[in-house]
């Protein structure tokens, strides 16, 4: 019998407003495709292959409490030109580009409820 075999992961992050998460993730991260699901507190967005799904918290407060501790990892190609893309989308960064000791080159925005995205590109040789 062959192994099972795993595919992509996906983050499930705390919201504390998923419309004001969507509304982020679009004016400040180019993200284009979202699904909201306000009657069962979730949303979906994406952009390209990066999908991030979110939950809606009881309150505004403990989304933070969560997103403060929560985080994900997009990895991507051409890292400056999207840094340069999210510059004029007046994206809070919480550090710009920065070359990595492990060898990646990232950068790293926190959304409105404090989820760290952090976007990186393996540096080349």
């Amino acid at each position: 019998m062959p192994p099972p075999i795993l595919h992509s992961v996906i983050p499930q992050l705390p919201s504390g407003d998923l419309q004001r998460t969507a509304d982020f993730f679009r004016d400040r991260l180019g993200f284009t495709d979202f699904k909201l699901f306000p009657e069962h507190g979730h949303l979906i967005v994406r952009r390209g292959s990066a999908e991030i799904h979110f939950w809606l918290a009881a309150s505004e407060d403990e989304a933070r409490h969560h997103g403060s501790a929560s985080s994900c990892y997009i990895r991507v190609q051409r890292i400056e030109q999207l840094h340069q893309e999210l510059v004029q989308l007046q994206a809070p960064f919480r550090y710009g580009l920065t070359r990595q000791p492990w060898g990646m080159h990232e950068m790293q925005v926190d959304d409105p409820f404090g989820n760290a995205i952090r976007f990186g590109e393996e540096l080349s040789d």
